[in-house]
Formats: structure tokens, sequence, C-alpha cells
């Protein structure tokens, strides 16, 4: 939970560098190129993990979070040094988010193994991590950059991130030994259509998942509001966001991960496109920060648990890297494309066709769990609708 709050809170809180980058420091760049810092983190955070989760199975999690802890470290603290875009993309962008991955992988595949009986509770509280660290990250992160700046805001994230990362590590254990395998990949969960399908639905969702963090302070400015009102919009999401994600996992639990994950997504896109698109002051903003925050981001903490319920745990970092392989590539062109968008279309002026295409990504990725829903179920013996999944 901890390494999680320094894993996923570096973009979670990333709105708060965007907003400084894109009003402040690099003032006339556009918002497609600034997104290229934090597609990166999570491109290559998660994209990454394909073989970071191999290395996991292979040499153990401790040794991999701790080239995490390395990675991400300096990555902080040379971005702290860096004065055009260009050096941001490579250190708090690519550097950060290869760090991440060794960081990630271990951390996202050790609830589920721990767990049986209440493993979505188990991977929600764990994931619920990352959105206290967004919570912390963007509230720390706002007041260090208004108090000394943008660049000691960053050495001191990766002082603490080297010390804090560095003590949780140690306790990194596995509780099912990995099988030895020949390939790095494991290619048998290829074959099946689980992992197709589970592939599919986190390349949407990263696709449309992040709009709202990176440019819901924008949208304040938009209306009138502060830098610091952009701020405490991103600290309502995370706050919802901890909430949502350890229910989501109680509810999972109870009535089953998929069913959940189903009602999420769509909820999602219901409450997306209304309170965003007809805001027009930051009343609405809140509130569309406290539902989204609750109801969107199940998808971080019940994936694993899909995956976990339909592959070998011996397996699970190996099987849950090659599916965030493609959440890495919907990140990046997501977040491209959402820029490209804001500025050809929406003009800075507005955000309501980045908004739509957020929104119909997010709704494809609950007709791609549909579809997941109904495959498991047409292989059981038992095909009522109404069933837990």
């Amino acid at each position: 939970m901890v390494n999680y709050m320094f894993i996923f809170g570096a973009s979670n809180s990333y709105g708060v560098f965007s907003t400084y980058y894109l009003n402040q420091k690099f003032v006339g760049t556009s918002a497609s190129t600034l997104s290229w810092i934090g597609s990166l983190i999570t491109t290559f955070m998660l994209g990454c993990s394909f073989l970071t989760g191999a290395l996991a199975d292979k040499k153990g999690y401790r040794l991999t979070a701790y080239i995490g802890t390395i990675l991400c470290t300096a990555a902080y603290i040379l971005a702290s040094f860096c004065n055009h875009v260009w050096q941001l993309i490579l250190t708090q962008g690519i550097l950060f988010g290869l760090g991440a991955s060794f960081l990630f992988a271990p951390s996202v595949s050790i609830p589920p193994q721990w767990f049986s009986k209440h493993r979505g509770l188990a991977s929600g509280v764990a994931v619920a991590g990352s959105s206290l660290g967004g919570l912390w990250f963007t509230a720390a992160t706002q007041a260090m950059i208004d108090s000394i700046g943008a660049e000691w805001a960053l050495r001191i994230l990766g002082i603490l991130t080297f010390v804090v990362t560095g003590v949780m590590n140690l306790f990194y254990f596995r509780r099912v030994p990995a099988k030895p395998r020949k390939n790095i990949l494991e290619l048998q969960a290829a074959k099946r259509l689980t992992f197709w399908l589970v592939s599919l639905e986190s390349f949407a969702m990263y696709t449309g998942y992040w709009a709202l963090t990176f440019y819901i302070g924008t949208t304040a400015r938009q209306l009138g509001g502060t830098f610091q009102d952009g701020s405490n919009l991103l600290l309502v999401l995370n706050a919802g966001s901890v909430v949502g994600r350890i229910l989501a996992g109680l509810i999972a639990d109870k009535f089953g991960s998929i069913n959940t994950l189903l009602l999420s997504l769509l909820l999602t896109v219901v409450i997306e496109m209304p309170l965003w698109i007809k805001a027009t002051s930051l009343a609405p903003l809140y509130v569309l920060c406290a539902l989204y925050g609750i109801v969107s981001p199940t998808f971080i903490s019940l994936n694993p648990v899909i995956v976990s319920n339909h592959f070998d745990t011996d397996v699970l970092a190996s099987v849950m890297g090659m599916t965030n392989l493609f959440s890495g590539i919907g990140g990046l062109v997501g977040n491209q494309v959402q820029g490209v968008i804001y500025d050809k279309y929406d003009k800075h002026e507005q955000f309501t066709n980045t908004i739509v295409f957020s929104a119909m990504f997010v709704l494809f990725a609950g007709l791609v769990i549909a579809c997941l829903r109904f495959h498991i179920i047409r292989k059981r013996t038992d095909k009522r609708f109404f069933q837990k999944v």
C-alpha cells in the first residue's frame, strides 16, 4: 500500500505539475507536447511491466523493487535540474515511468497471493494507497511549488521516494514460489480469450481515464478559479478514489469482481459527461471529482483480482505485466490524442471534445467487460444471467 502511494502518487498528482507547466513555466507550449511527460510516466510504468513482472517472478520481488527505488529517485533529482520540455520528458516521464514499473510489478502481485476469501478487499486496500499517494502528493507538491519552487519540490519527492520505498521493499515476500520456465513471457496466457478481453479493457480504460486528472486544473482556471482550486479538485478526486477502491473490493467479494467492474464503468460515463461538459462554476467540478473518484478507478483494484481468479498465482506477476503492456499503450495513445483534441478542436477554450473522447473509451471498456462476463458464464454449467461473476 505504501509503495503504491509513491508509484501512482506521481501520476495521480501530475495534474499539479501539468497546470504549472502549462500556465507558468512553459506558457505557449502546446498541451499535447506537455502531455508527453505525464503520458510516459503511465506508459513506461505499465508498458514495461511485462518485462519487470517476468523479472520479479524469476529473480525475486525484493531485488526488482529496489531497482525501481533507485531509478525513481534518480528521475526526480535529474528532473529538478531540467529547463526544457524534452529534458523533463526523458527524466520525469521516461526514467520515472521505467523505475515505477520495477516497483509496480511486484506490488500488484503480492495481495492476491496472500488472500483468497477477501481477495477483492485486500487488493482494494493495497491499491487505495495510490489514491492516498495522490492525495498527499497533490497537496504537498502544490504547497512546495508555491513556497520553494518546482525544482526543490522534485528533489524532496526524490528523497522521500528513496527513503520510504527503500524500507518498504524489505517486506516483499512471495507466498507461492515461481515455477521455472524457459520463456520470459507466460505465453500460455495469450492462448486464452480471457487474457485478451482483460487486455483490451485495460487498453480502453487507460486511453480514456486520465483526461480528468490532467485537465481538471485547467478547467478550473477557465471557470475563474485559481491554481489552488485546481489542486483542491485533485485532492477531492484522490480522496474519492481511496473510498472507491476499498468499497469496490468489498462489493466485489460479495457480488463478483466482473459484475462490480461492469457497473462502475457504466456509471463513470453517466457521471463524467454531463457534469464536466455542463459545468459553469467550480461547484459542479467538485461534485464531478468526488463521484468520478469513487466510481471510475475500480478497474485498477479489480483487474488484478480478475486475473488472479482465472490464472495460476505463481505466474501472476508475468500475466499482469502482459495485460499492463496494453494499459501502457492505452495511456500513451489516450493522453496524446486528448492533447491534440484540446489544442485543435477545443482550442484551449473548453473540453467538450476531449470529454466525449474520454467517455467513449470508458464505455467501450464496459462493453468489453460485458463480453468477458458472457464468456465466463457460457463456460459454466450454471448459465443464469444474474449470478456472481
